[in-house]
């Protein structure tokens, strides 16, 4: 079998001691964090809102049906 087309070996870095993501990084990551969690809480809780606003409408109108039909 002819072993011209096998795959090269991997080439392996020395680990390095130096962080992943500077301080000042960490912090922005952090604040950027928090805003998204403040807009998701902001948009679940207009959903929820919604949700009950449709569903007392959906209420409102069945009974009207149930009554007059």
């Amino acid at each position: 079998m002819d072993q011209s087309h096998a795959p090269a070996p991997a080439v392996v870095d020395a680990p390095v001691d130096a962080p992943l993501f500077t301080a000042a990084e960490v912090r922005e990551f952090d604040a950027d964090d928090v805003e998204a969690g403040k807009n998701l809480c902001k948009m679940l809780s207009l959903f929820f809102f919604y949700t009950v606003i449709v569903m007392g409408l959906s209420t409102y109108i069945t009974y009207r049906w149930v009554v007059e039909g």
